[in-house]
This record gives C-alpha cells, structure tokens and sequence, in this order.
C-alpha cells in the first residue's frame, strides 16, 4: 500500500484523468508552441496536474527541449550582513521567481560569501541561465568561470568592468535629474550601504556631490550620530535605510531612492520625497534573459542595462506637483 502510495503519477496518468492523449499531455505541458489546443483543454490537463500532483522529470525534459527548464539566482552576502541589506535583493527575488515560475521554470536559489563565493553547488546544476545578485568586482570571476558559455549570466546591481556579460542598474542619471528637478536643494549629504556604495559614488558624480558627504553605513549605532552633524536635506539610498533615518530625522529632509524595490515602507510619511523604480529590473531582467535565450547574441550593444526611475515619484500616492 505504502508503495502504491509513493508512486509518482506518469504523463500516462494525467491523460488518462483528463480524457486526454498523452501527446496533448506533454503539448500543455511543454507549451507547444506550433500546437493550438483548446483553453478547456487546458484547463483540464492543469486540473490534473493538480490533483495527481504531478513533478514534471527535469532530466527527460532536458533532453527532449535541450534545456532544464531551471534558472538559477545567486546572491553575494558580504560579512556581517546587517538587517537592511538582508532586504536588499528580497522584493527583487520575489518578483523574479513569481515570474520565471509563470513562465514554466524551476527556481534554484543560493547564498555565496561575498568575499569568498563559492558557486559550485549552484553550477552543477545544469541551469538555462542565472542571476547573479551584488557580486563585488573583486570576486566576480571567481563567480563567472564556474558557468559554460551559452548560459546567459545576468548581473544584477552591480557594477562588473567586464565587457562578457549584461549588468542592470538602477540610471543614476536620470535618477539625478529626477532629484535635481523635484528636490534640488537636497544635496547636502548622502547615506548608502555597502551594496549600493558604487551606484551612491556615481550618483554623487552625476549630482557634483562631493564624495566625502557620502556616508557608507556599516552598523546601526554609526546612523545616528552622523545625521545629527546634518543640518540641510539630503538623499538616502533604500528604503529600509530611510525608514531607519525617520527616528533621528523628518522624512521631509531627505529623499530616499527606493533601490530594493519597497517604497510601501515610506507609505507612512506621506511627506517623505521617494524615488522608485517599479517592476522595471524584474522586467528587464526576464526581457533580457529571454532575449538571449533565443539568441546568445540578440542582446543590446551597451553592456550596462540602466533602469529609470518611475513618476509620478511617490507610488499610490498624491503627486506633490
């Protein structure tokens, strides 16, 4: 009994459930694109799936369709990873998984030391493409020989001198100009963390704020002491970060560039100036994966995908213009 109970249900039984060929089974379920088959039919393949709870055999699929159907998403730790940088990558991940499932792939994620990563338990999965979150340019070759060629390895929030591979970025240009046009006296100082530090650099670049105004948080007690030095308006970058500043300073005073992807967190200061970018790193994240999936060389000329920052620039909220 216990057997039969452990029997893992076949193609052949999710026909036979739904009143189906089993050809029509593995159509539905491989999204067949030269196939038109009914959305009831559909349905009652899906419903199937269901019920049988049926595990698609990775192993078949991937030499049947040459790929595995798994994507992979790598994120670098840095040491003594503080509580707002654990919510760096969180809203990011989330939406990329909710999607990349959508679209039929399995999600492998890992966690490597930022210092010192270790790709290889991730890499021995035969992934169709992978992610790689907050890789420092010290390392990121340690990270990068680990993955074949034809398996598109897509940086995310980093910034990688190497011209093999496509990083994404929120614009600190157009972000700059977003600041500068809505908020131009806020340039007194700025507060980052460690991951953000290269893209805070070259938002001080773009706003002719000198560097030693930019004050990289490390640990919690460091905040508020550097803020009571502060007497003008400034920008913090995350909103987890400016949630924190708001019990040592009014929101009003700086502007929080929203770069982990949850300017809800600001929703209770209604006053507080925020700069998001919405859904448009998960959203150029799969463009760019897809596109390269169908093409390694398909990709745009311009090896830095940059994301603008979205208006109006306070979400679910009243313009303030």
């Amino acid at each position: 009994m216990s057997e039969s109970k452990e029997k893992k249900a076949t193609m052949k039984d999710i026909a036979k459930e739904a009143g189906v060929s089993v050809a029509t089974v593995s159509y539905v379920l491989n999204c067949a694109p030269n196939q038109t088959i009914p959305e009831e039919t559909k349905q009652r393949v899906m419903e199937a799936v269901k019920r049988l709870r049926y595990v698609p055999n990775l192993a078949a699929r991937s030499l049947i369709k040459k790929s595995s159907g798994l994507v992979g998403i790598l994120v670098n730790r840095p040491e003594r990873e503080q509580w707002w940088e654990r919510l760096q990558h969180g809203s990011f991940i989330d939406a990329l998984e909710r999607e990349l499932t959508r679209l039929g792939y399995h999600v492998v994620l890992c966690s490597v030391k930022e210092d010192l990563p270790n790709a290889a338990v991730i890499s021995e999965r035969k992934l169709d493409a992978v992610f790689v979150l907050g890789a420092k340019s010290e390392t990121f070759h340690q990270i990068s020989v680990h993955f074949t060629a034809g398996v598109p390895l897509i940086v995310v929030d980093s910034f990688i001198e190497d011209p093999l591979f496509y990083k994404i970025v929120w614009d600190a240009k157009l972000t700059a100009v977003e600041i500068a046009q809505r908020h131009p006296n806020h340039r007194e100082f700025m507060v980052t963390d460690r991951l953000s530090a290269e893209a805070a650099g070259a938002l001080c670049r773009e706003l002719a704020i000198s560097e030693d105004r930019l004050f990289i948080l490390e640990e919690e007690e460091q905040l508020p002491r550097f803020l009571a030095g502060q007497s003008g308006c400034g920008i913090i970058i995350g909103e987890a970060i400016g949630l924190l500043a708001s019990r040592w300073l009014p929101p009003a005073r700086y502007v929080t560039v929203c770069a982990s992807g949850c300017p809800e967190l600001l929703h209770p200061f209604p006053d507080a100036p925020v700069v998001h970018y919405g859904s448009g790193k998960m959203n150029a994240a799969i463009e760019l994966m897809q596109g390269l999936l169908r093409d390694s060389y398909s990709g745009p000329k311009e090896k830095y995908v940059r994301i603008p920052p979205e208006l109006p620039s306070r979400p679910g909220l009243a313009s303030r213009e």
